[in-house]
C-alpha cells in the first residue's frame, strides 16, 4: 500500500487531501483504508482513515471532509471508505479516489464507476493486493 501512496502523493500531493474508497460488495474497505494509511506514515505523511455515514454527498461533505479541510494545517490525509462514495453525486468530494474488487464478481473494465476511480486495487488475496491499470488499451 506504500506504492499506493506514493502515487497520490506524487498526484495530488497531502495538504488537506481526501481520498474516497469504495468497492464491491464483500471487500474489506476498512481494511484497505487502514492499509493506506500505513503506507502514508511510511512516506512520513500523516493519514486517518474514517467510514462514510452514508453515501450521502451533503452528509459526507460536513460531516467529514469540511471538518477535516478546515480543522488542522499543513500535510495531512483523510481516507474515506465506504460503499457508494464513488456514486455520482460524491465523487467530486475526493481529490484522488480507489475503487477495491475481488475475482468474484468483478466489475467490467469500463463499469462507471471504475472508470471514475483514479486507481483499482483487486484483493482477491487479501494479503497481497495488486493495483490494477484500468486503462483503455
Amino acid at each position: 500500500m506504500a506504492a499506493i501512496a506514493a502515487e497520490v502523493i506524487a498526484q495530488v500531493g497531502t495538504n488537506r487531501t481526501v481520498i474516497g474508497v469504495d468497492g464491491q460488495d464483500g471487500t474489506d474497505l476498512e481494511r484497505v483504508a487502514a492499509g493506506l494509511v500505513a503506507g502514508f506514515e511510511q512516506h512520513g505523511v500523516s493519514a486517518m482513515a474514517a467510514a462514510a455515514p452514508s453515501s450521502d454527498v451533503d452528509a459526507l461533505r460536513s460531516g467529514l471532509v469540511a471538518p477535516f479541510r478546515s480543522t488542522g494545517a499543513g500535510d495531512g490525509v483523510l481516507v474515506v471508505h465506504g460503499h457508494g462514495v464513488l456514486g455520482h453525486g460524491a465523487r467530486g468530494l475526493w481529490r484522488w479516489s480507489l475503487w477495491v474488487e475481488q475475482e468474484a464478481g468483478r466489475l467490467e473494465r469500463r463499469a462507471d464507476v471504475k472508470i471514475a476511480a483514479s486507481a483499482v486495487l483487486d484483493v482477491t488475496d487479501p494479503e497481497h493486493p495488486r493495483r490494477e491499470w484500468n486503462d483503455a488499451c
